[in-house]
């Protein structure tokens, strides 16, 4: 598995190459904050039950021969509206960003009349 992982030089958010799976080490360094606060996010999030740990999590075997869990996109998106710090706060705009402008290009049909015509 290729594995991306999101970076935030301070100029800007960057996804290298790949789906996104990072450690709870890359993801505190993105948002600039420390492991423990990450998973004490963490565990609050899957004890509310907003995400499952069997949909967002896996173990994977790192370089240095090392095993570790890492999570999805999902993860990280749902952490950083639970972590307050300029860098998540950067995040979440460039998320947003990102999430309009694919907004732009949807065609929107309205009803006008009882005989169910439409026109866009």
């Amino acid at each position: 598995m290729k594995r991306g992982i999101i970076t935030n030089n301070g100029h800007g958010i960057h996804i290298s190459d790949g789906e996104v799976w990072m450690t709870v080490w890359e993801i505190a360094d993105l948002f600039y904050t420390t492991v423990g606060s990450i998973n004490s996010r963490l565990k609050a999030i899957l004890k509310a039950n907003v995400l499952k740990k069997y949909d967002i999590c896996q173990c994977i075997k790192l370089e240095n021969g090392n095993s570790a869990d890492v999570y999805n996109l999902n993860m990280i998106i749902a952490l950083s509206y639970q972590i307050d710090t300029g860098h998540s706060a950067s995040f979440r705009k460039w998320l947003i960003s990102k999430v309009a402008s694919k907004q732009k290009g949807i065609s929107l049909f309205i009803p006008i009349s009882a005989a169910n015509i439409y026109n866009c």
